[in-house]
């Protein structure tokens, strides 16, 4: 991997934020412990009728672990999506990983949770990394007569400029301290550095993408996170989150995004569009604070209903 020198005080700062908030984003709750049809549109469509009864399985992102206090990573979306009627669970892989890694650490939670379910398949629901974890677990661990469905909540399928801009400090002290942190937050094992590349707009589009093609058995949603600088809509717009501001002011030039991901690198499969939600709010942290006009739980409870039901209207 090609390193870069140090960029001075402004990408130090940048890297502590975006660490810090990935860190008090990631308090993972709960972990746990044949094809129907390979034909076209239609057949996929008729594969997936009876979808409704199939569990939906949350993935989350960077920095994700068991649990700090009462937060969970998708800050209560668990037990309102159960409310709602869905059997849910949330699976844990370590949260500075690379994207194979974590990917077959999915793979054995998967299969339990088959195995106690007697369900088919899954659909997945997976925020920032969890997304590209989904599709490599997919396309690579042969898990697409599985999985249903795809659903990616800000993933940087092309990849992160905050990352490609991160790496360049890795080097020297940055670099101890990242690795210090993955151990103090994530346990020994753990590869920050290797994790940071996977997440380059370099990783993206010259390696990950082209080596990991949807599988025609799935179907594929998104959707993007919006914030802004400042607004005075504040019911249809979203602020930005203070530990997300230098994401936010370096991605800004380069189009609408949620101070890690840009819209255009979080689009994959059938976009459904964007939230008023930074890419905290996204999954309602922290302690469930997110923007005035914005419910995270009413966005995942019309979500899970989307996946679930082919007749249901989009989510946003």
């Amino acid at each position: 991997m090609r390193r870069m020198k140090a960029r001075g005080r402004l990408t130090t700062v940048l890297l502590v934020n975006v660490l810090a908030a990935l860190a008090l984003a990631g308090c993972l709750a709960e972990s746990v412990a044949q094809d129907e049809s390979e034909g076209g549109p239609a057949a996929l469509a008729s594969s997936l009728s009876n979808r409704a009864r199939l569990p939906i399985v949350l993935l989350h992102g960077m920095a994700g672990f068991d649990q700090i206090g009462p937060l969970d990573y998708f800050y209560g979306v668990k037990s309102r999506l159960a409310s709602d009627g869905h059997q849910v669970f949330v699976t844990e892989v370590d949260p500075f990983q690379r994207i194979e890694v974590r990917a077959a650490q999915l793979a054995p939670q998967l299969q339990s949770i088959l195995a106690r379910t007697g369900a088919r398949r899954v659909h997945l629901i997976a925020h920032s990394q969890g997304g590209l974890d989904a599709r490599y677990l997919v396309s690579h661990l042969g898990f697409g007569d599985r999985v249903a469905t795809v659903t990616t909540i800000s993933s940087p399928h092309r990849g992160s400029r905050v990352a490609d801009v991160a790496l360049g400090i890795l080097p020297g002290p940055a670099e101890s301290l990242l690795a210090f942190l993955a151990n103090l937050i994530g346990g020994g094992g753990q590869d920050l550095e290797g994790q940071a590349y996977q997440l380059t707009e370099e990783y993206a589009t010259s390696v990950f993408n082209p080596t990991t093609p949807d599988d025609p058995r799935v179907l594929y949603y998104s959707v993007a996170g919006v914030t802004r600088a400042a607004t005075l809509d504040i019911w249809r717009e979203d602020v930005c989150d203070p530990l997300l501001w230098a994401g936010y002011l370096l991605l800004s030039g380069h189009g609408a995004n949620d101070g890690l991901v840009s819209v255009d690198s979080a689009r994959h499969g059938v976009f459904l569009g964007t939230v008023p939600a930074d890419h905290l709010d996204e999954v309602g942290q922290i302690l469930g604070t997110t923007a005035l006009g914005f419910s995270h739980k009413t966005f995942y409870s019309r979500l899970a209903r989307f996946v679930t039901d082919p007749s249901a209207p989009s989510p946003i």
